[in-house]
């Protein structure tokens, strides 16, 4: 049977140095297995057992870029948290340089008894108008006074608290771009690693007997399949009407595919979103036992140990123990026994 593969992503802002060091230990081992040395097993069953390897290995590069976006996300938001924060600490500081000037003058006038009172006023005046007069013009001062102390008051608290946030936001900030560092990094390693075991995926294509990479070169079965009137029949129609159309790691279509590109853009085309890897797909829709599949049910494929985070591969069920699948390198989409290579680990339904 053809092999099964896919491909992921996905990622979020570390806090702090420890949360690093969390998500590290949360990401899926790329090794895989070393397969039996070449000539030790049909050629047929080295070529899938490279296919589903390269698969997953292809998973998880997949997921690193998705961490990757995530975190270079994480970096621009901390930064331009950061520009706000010292923004608002600028502001804050010229309004302290603005008051402080009236405040200044406010204490050496204080010092040097220069203020007049109500009585003092009262006093020098030679009429109750021009009494009236000076206490109003007094009474401005001192609210202008006022003024001017709350508003140095609040312009120091501001540029206090400016400042603190600022040196927060200096702090997110560089944590996310090391974050956005550490996710580049993993991202070139996992390319490395997928690129080691494609090479191998086509060196064992190459070393198949001519019968079998030319049967493997042509679709094999062009029937007809129903599936429940609604999103799900025309999902799965969408994605029959790809059959011949060859393997491409990473593709999602509309000439190419992997695995998962095939379901997503099939379900796209009947208005549906899902995510865009096999092992986020495994987490759209809702659960279905294996003996209750009915057409568009989607059907993954893991390692064997029954664990999605080992999730490689998946097709979507046509009926009659079979589904529509893009399978790996050297093979076209096309429809073939839900089988698989023999790790058909759950389904999901989509709609329904």
């Amino acid at each position: 049977m053809t092999p099964h593969r896919r491909r992921s992503i996905r990622h979020p802002l570390a806090a702090t140095a420890a949360l690093m060091v969390i998500a590290l230990g949360t990401i899926p081992a790329s090794a895989q297995p070393a397969p039996p040395p070449a000539g030790s097993q049909d050629p047929m069953q080295r070529y899938q057992e490279l296919g589903a390897q390269a698969s997953n290995a292809d998973e998880d590069l997949l997921e690193s870029q998705d961490r990757l976006r995530t975190r270079e996300a994480d970096r621009d938001k901390a930064k331009a948290a950061l520009d706000q924060a010292n923004s608002n600490t600028a502001k804050a500081e010229a309004d302290v340089a603005a008051f402080r000037p009236q405040v200044d003058a406010i204490v050496r006038s204080a010092l040097s008894g220069q203020q007049l009172s109500g009585a003092v006023a009262l006093l020098d005046s030679g009429n109750r108008q021009e009494y009236l007069d000076r206490t109003a013009a007094l009474s401005v001062l001192a609210d202008n006074r006022g003024k001017a102390l709350n508003g140095l008051r609040e312009a120091l608290t501001k540029a206090e608290s400016s400042r603190t946030a600022a040196a927060d936001a200096q702090e997110m900030a560089q944590l996310a771009a090391n974050d956005a560092a550490w996710a580049v990094e993993q991202v070139s390693t996992r390319k490395k690693d997928l690129n080691v075991q494609i090479a191998k995926v086509r060196e064992a294509l190459n070393d198949l007997p001519s019968s079998d990479k030319a049967k493997l070169g042509k679709v094999q079965d062009n029937g007809s399949y129903l599936g429940p009137p609604g999103a799900a029949n025309n999902a799965l129609q969408a994605a029959l009407s790809k059959r011949g159309s060859e393997y491409e790691w990473g593709a999602t279509g509309p000439g190419e595919f992997d695995c998962s590109g095939l379901t997503s853009w099939a379900y796209k085309q009947a208005g549906v979103n899902i995510p865009r890897t096999s092992r986020q797909q495994y987490t759209a829709g809702k659960a279905v036992a294996l003996d209750q599949l009915i057409p568009g049910d989607l059907v993954f494929y893991d390692d064997g140990t029954d664990n999605p985070g080992a999730i490689h591969h998946v097709g979507m069920y046509v009926g009659g123990g079979k589904m529509v699948d893009a399978p790996t390198e050297g093979q076209l989409v096309d429809v073939r026994s839900v089988k698989g290579d023999g790790h058909l680990m759950g389904a999901r339904r989509i709609v329904g």
